[in-house]
């Protein structure tokens, strides 16, 4: 996921050199707010004492319930508030903020009714009078998140975490701070317990911190792949545990005997969701010739529908870019393509006041690239903004074959009618997730996570909540068993 390298704050730091990060907004480019960065000194005085608090939450599941059920509440009660923040500092729509807040509440609720039942210990019959699996709290988790879903990619982690008994420390992206903050102050609104949940205002230098600390127990991290590689390298340097997911370049596979005008519709979905900046949108539109035309055709129809604009305004469906630097990054990419023979369909340009647009914010049309070839940037690459590359190929197996060859592994679609099809290719496409005559979308239900280039590690589902737990074995015997030959 590009996220992680794309800050706002960046430039300013660059500007003068004080210890501060600035937002900005990125529908007006109008700076939003400057924070002060926390020092070394502060971040190992906080995950001492949110060690400490560690010692106290873990030993009451019921209480812990209790607050996330609590959390959830306050969290839909300032919908709108904590919806508008988000659109302000990274752009996406007012509608789609809404979602992400309806989404987190679902997902603390859900670990909430569920924890209890995941945490359970667990009975196994082997020699000894009794044997059992616990699942324990690690301790104090660093949590490295990006600014594409702020909330979302927040407390998805977070929810399971804080249920199994682990405090944590939150380091929001450069260009979401207030995200971050909105959610410790409802902690603190609901009366958490000090130090159970944190958030710091820090630039890589200050989470290196975060990941050397004694007191800190584990990381997760969603971001960049080179990004993800540092952080994973640091992390298990001090032999931490780690959960990394990285984005993808998702295939997006249009059968033969697929409904194309459900397609159609899913490819919308699937590719300018959130501007197109989401890890698990649609990246890669491999189609099979015979159906080709009539699906590329309907895919730009119902493209060309959407609203570009204002992103506080119900009426838009398409905000602002995060950033200008992915905003040229996506402007460059496109450009390169059509040089090495890719043909714009539509779009391919700023929305600017020239097009209908506003002379300021960081604005491109939806855009979708006929007669790409696989070898093409971008097809192999993540292409984090609203660019959507078409391969035509000759059959469905040459589509699972470009499907798969890929660095990537996040997520798949395949879109069929004859699902005996679609349950074969989704067993043989090399991906975390795979749906069928769907989008790919996160669950809390169900495990969430990559493989390559992805990440490894799970989130969400019972597999997520897992990955920051000690899973104990514990034996009782009667008697000294003797014949053990072997460790």
């Amino acid at each position: 996921m590009n996220s992680a390298n794309v800050s706002s704050g960046k430039m300013n730091n660059k500007l003068k050199d004080v210890k501060t990060i600035s937002t900005i907004n990125p529908a007006t480019e109008e700076i939003i707010k400057e924070y002060n960065l926390i020092t070394k000194d502060e971040v190992i005085d906080l995950a001492r004492k949110s060690k400490k608090a560690f010692k106290e939450w873990r030993k009451d599941y019921k209480k812990r319930t209790g607050y996330l059920y609590a959390f959830a509440n306050e969290f839909k009660k300032e919908r709108e508030r904590l919806a508008k923040v988000a659109t302000m500092e990274m752009g996406k729509t007012i509608k789609e903020a809404r979602s992400e807040i309806d989404k987190c509440a679902w997902a603390v609720e859900y670990f909430a009714d569920n924890g209890g039942m995941f945490l359970h210990d667990e009975v196994i019959n082997t020699d000894a009078r009794k044997s059992i699996v616990t699942f324990e709290p690690l301790g104090v988790i660093a949590s490295l998140m990006p600014w594409n879903f702020p909330y979302w990619q927040a407390l998805r982690f977070a929810a399971p975490s804080l249920i199994a008994g682990n405090t944590i420390i939150l380091k929001p992206s450069s260009v979401t701070m207030q995200c971050g903050l909105e959610m410790e102050r409802i902690f603190e609104k609901i009366g958490l317990p000090d130090y159970v949940f944190r958030t710091v205002i820090a630039s890589g230098t200050e989470a290196g911190y975060l990941i050397d600390s004694e007191d800190v127990s584990a990381v997760t991290f969603t971001g960049s792949v080179p990004i993800g590689a540092k952080v994973a390298q640091h992390a298990t340097s001090r032999l931490k545990k780690i959960v990394l997911e990285l984005g993808g370049s998702d295939p997006f596979i249009v059968c033969e005997d697929a409904d194309i005008d459900k397609a159609s519709s899913g490819a919308v979905k699937g590719r300018f969701i959130n501007c197109g900046q989401s890890c698990i949108a649609s990246k890669r539109f491999i189609v099979v010739k015979n159906v080709a035309t009539q699906f590329i055709e309907k895919f730009i129809e119902k493209t060309e529908k959407l609203k570009v604009g204002d992103p506080l305004s119900d009426e838009t469906d398409i905000g602002p870019m995060v950033n200008k630097e992915a905003i040229d990054s996506i402007d460059e990419m496109v450009k390169k393509s059509i040089k090495e023979g890719a043909e714009l369909a539509t779009g391919g340009q700023r929305y600017g006041k020239e097009n209908g647009g506003s002379d300021r914010g960081f604005f491109y049309k939806p855009t979708i690239l006929k007669n790409v070839t696989p070898n093409m940037e971008v097809a192999r690459e993540e292409t984090f903004g609203p660019i959507a590359p078409v391969i035509v190929v000759e059959d469905e197996q040459e589509a699972l074959e470009i499907a798969n060859d890929t660095k990537f592994g996040l997520g798949a679609s395949v879109w069929t009618q004859n699902l005996n099809k679609a349950e074969k290719y989704s067993k043989l496409l090399q991906a975390g997730i795979v749906t069928v005559n769907n989008v790919v979308i996160s669950d809390p239900r169900v495990p969430f996570g990559g493989i390559k280039n992805s990440g490894f590690g799970r989130e969400l589902s019972k597999h997520g909540m897992f990955e920051f737990v000690n899973i104990k074995s514990i034996r009782f015997y009667d008697q000294l068993v003797h014949q053990h030959y072997v460790e």
